[in-house]
């Protein structure tokens, strides 16, 4: 698939998954549906901006130099993280094995290798996510989130 195929249906596919918890959004008190509501947003905004970006370039063909093969290990490990991460969720809590997946995951796909420094950045990256979804879901929305052995 051609970069500028892949950027018109990632495009159209983040809008379509965005109005589609809009509509279920619609649901919910204004108060529970604020976080959301600016998440389904950026995801609008974001979907349009790949859409522009798929119409407007011109996009390497499959097999031309430039265009980088996708990494199936790579692809895997993140897809099978991800099962156990949900998993995790429930039984070590939300908090705790956000932080672990984020630091996991963004360590083992950083494009420095799995090197001390990196390991470093993961860390603060992922104590900067972790803490400001603590916030924004805990103390600002005191939205209650999956407790599990930890926290």
């Amino acid at each position: 698939m051609t970069k500028r195929k892949s950027d018109i249906l990632a495009g159209l596919v983040s809008i379509l998954v965005a109005v589609a918890f809009m509509v279920q959004g619609f649901k919910l008190s204004d108060r529970v549906n604020a976080m959301p509501l600016v998440l389904e947003i950026f995801l609008i905004v974001t979907g349009i901006y790949m859409l522009i970006r798929g119409f407007i370039s011109k996009g390497a063909e499959k097999g031309e130099e430039g265009e980088a093969d996708i990494n199936w290990v790579r692809a895997m490990v993140i897809v099978l993280a991800t099962f156990v991460y949900v998993a995790g969720v429930i039984y070590i809590g939300f908090y705790v094995s956000t932080f672990v997946y984020l630091l996991l995951g963004s360590w083992y796909l950083n494009e420095k290798g799995l090197t001390l420094s990196a390991l470093m950045l993961s860390l603060i990256f992922s104590t900067a996510i972790s803490g400001v979804l603590y916030l924004i879901f805990t103390v600002l929305l005191l939205v209650p989130t999956p407790a599990g052995l930890f926290f």
